[in-house]
Parts: structure tokens; C-alpha cells; sequence
């Protein structure tokens, strides 16, 4: 069981300003979110689906240029899934977005979709896992997902997902959750795989999007990867309970657990320059790239600090050995 006695860290992330302040705003914004799809909850129920937020909103650190990232996903069986009803639950969606006025979905809505939830667990690992989006779909509920519309639906997805990574628990106290590392892992190395691949084109905004790897994407993954392997988690509920939280509040967690105050100028730090990166992709608007070569410098020299402070906190001589060295080799 994981108690927590020092909460010091958890207290400096409530007590920063601007990062609660978008917190509360991200609330607001998805309580008007969860009110538009209440026409629809119904629809979606007698479906057996569920809608959840990814992005900035399912982060909590929305900001003035934030877009709406939703996910469907369905529990119901694939010989049960009827064609017409989902593009009915899709149109749903897209109506809610533009009667809440925000932007396009990206790429023309490629990845607007119902996601069935035994096809993204039948799937984990195999090929279609990537070609059908179902490994981001799967990671993004763990890692930055709120639910706006029916959340029986979704907490039950949820639990089945993280069940499956801890299917070979079978009560062992000696369990390691090695399999969702994994996943976690190959997530973060997907993700800069990714970067890489879009670096060359002219007409993709590659430099924006290794702004947003070196901050909100690495907070994601390590910001749960931290209480997971100093807490040496090994059960289902607990992983469950970690995901309720938001990244921050994950890795402010995993910060308490691993119980060195010694960090804590370091992570006042860490929190400032989150929030100058949310500042600064505000002020780029759509634009791919940082003209200011200033600007630029500084922004390199905070991805940097940002990613220090994570091998620091993740190689720190209090986290067990055996995961230590399991997130390198």
C-alpha cells in the first residue's frame, strides 16, 4: 500500500499560481464540454460508449489556443458494432466541438473514431496496434484522459486496460508492473520516432512539435513512470488510483514518495518552466517555429533543465535498482 506522509511537493504544485489557475480553467472548460454531450448521453450509453479528453484539457493546463481532443471508445463487441450509429455518435462529437467554437480536428478528423475496446486490447502489441491508432488511443487514456460523457463506461474501460497489463499478477508480491513500463517506454521512443519523421517536411510544423515532446509529452509518460517505480507499485487499484490524477499531480506524488526536499528549488524550477513553454505556445499561435533566436536559445535551455530534472528524480538512489535499470536496458 502507498501512504504518503510528506506532501511538500504535492503543496508547491497547488501553491503555483499560473499552473492552478489553468487547472481551474481547464475544470470550467470541460464542464461546459460534459454539459453540450448531456443531450447525447443516451445515444452513447445505448452504444455501451464513452468520450474522453486528451490534450491540454485531459492534462489540465489548457491555455487560449488549446483544441479539443476527443476519443470515443465502446465496450461493445465488434460483431455488434453497427455503422451508421457510429458515424451518428461521430457527428455528436464534431457538433460539440464547433457549438464550443474550437478549431479543426487535426488532420481532417483522421482520428476522430470509435475505438473498440476489446480490439485495443486484443491488439497490444501486433501490428494494427500502431496502423489503427489503438496504441495511442490506449496510452492517451492512461496518460491524459478526462471523461466527459459517461464515465460507467469509461472507468470500466479504463479498469480492463490496466487489468490486462497486470493479467499475470496472480498475487505475487514479488510483481512488477514490467509490461506497462514497457508500454510507457515504447510510447515516449514512438512519440520522438515520430518527430523524426515529420523533421523534413515543409508543411508540418516539426519545431513546434519537439516543443510540446520536450515538455507535455515528456511530463506525460515520466511524469507516471516516477510514482510508478519509486512507489514499486504492483497492483491493478493502484495504478488505477495514479491515473485518476493529473500528470503533474502523478509526478508531484511520485516526488513525495521519493521524500528528497533537497529537490525542491529544482522543482519550483521545473514548474516555471512548464509554464513558460504553455506561455510560449500561446505566443506562437500557428506558427511551426520560434523566430526570436533569443527566445529559441532560452526555450533549448529550459527543455533542457526539464529533461535533466526527470533522469535526475528517475535515476535518484532511492528507486529500486532492478526498475532503474529496466528503464534503461
Amino acid at each position: 500500500m502507498w501512504i504518503l506522509t510528506n506532501m511538500i511537493f504535492s503543496e508547491h504544485l497547488k501553491g503555483h499560481t499560473a499552473l492552478a489557475a489553468r487547472d481551474e480553467k481547464s475544470q470550467e472548460q470541460l464542464q461546459k464540454i460534459r454539459d453540450e454531450f448531456n443531450g447525447y448521453t443516451s445515444q452513447f450509453a445505448e452504444y455501451s460508449a464513452s468520450v474522453y479528453c486528451a490534450g491540454s484539457l485531459g492534462r489540465g493546463d489548457v491555455g487560449s489556443k488549446s483544441d479539443l481532443d476527443l476519443f470515443l471508445v465502446t465496450t461493445r463487441g465488434e460483431g455488434r458494432r453497427k455503422s451508421l450509429q457510429e458515424i451518428r455518435l461521430l457527428a455528436h462529437a464534431i457538433n460539440v466541438n464547433e457549438t464550443l467554437n474550437y478549431g479543426p480536428f487535426s488532420n481532417d478528423g483522421q482520428y476522430l473514431k470509435v475505438y473498440s475496446l476489446d480490439k485495443m486490447l486484443q491488439s497490444l502489441g501486433a501490428p494494427s496496434d500502431d496502423s489503427e491508432n489503438l496504441f495511442t488511443a490506449r496510452m492517451l487514456m492512461l496518460l491524459e484522459s478526462r471523461c466527459v460523457c459517461n464515465d460507467k463506461i469509461y472507468n470500466e474501460s479504463l479498469k480492463k486496460i490496466i487489468n490486462h497489463y497486470f493479467r499475470d499478477h496472480r498475487g505475487k508480491q514479488s510483481f512488477r508492473p514490467l509490461f506497462l513500463l514497457n508500454d510507457l517506454l515504447r510510447y515516449w521512443r514512438t512519440l520522438c520516432l515520430n518527430y523524426e519523421q515529420i523533421r523534413d517536411d515543409p508543411d508540418r510544423p516539426w519545431r513546434k512539435k519537439n516543443i510540446n515532446l520536450k515538455f507535455s509529452r515528456m511530463l506525460t509518460v515520466f511524469g507516471t513512470v516516477l510514482p510508478i517505480v519509486i512507489s514499486e507499485m504492483n497492483s491493478a487499484s493502484e495504478v488505477r488510483k495514479l491515473v485518476s490524477l493529473s500528470p503533474h499531480e502523478r509526478f508531484a506524488q511520485g516526488l513525495d514518495r521519493l521524500g528528497d526536499n533537497s529537490l525542491l528549488k529544482e522543482y519550483n524550477g521545473f514548474l516555471d518552466d512548464y509554464e513558460s513553454f504553455l506561455s510560449l505556445k500561446e505566443t506562437m499561435g500557428d506558427a511551426g517555429a520560434l523566430t526570436d533566436q533569443e527566445l529559441d536559445r532560452e526555450t533549448r535551455a529550459a527543455a533542457n533543465r526539464f529533461s535533466d530534472f526527470f533522469y535526475k528524480v528517475t535515476t535518484h538512489n532511492r528507486v529500486n535498482t532492478e526498475l532503474k535499470k529496466f528503464l534503461v536496458l
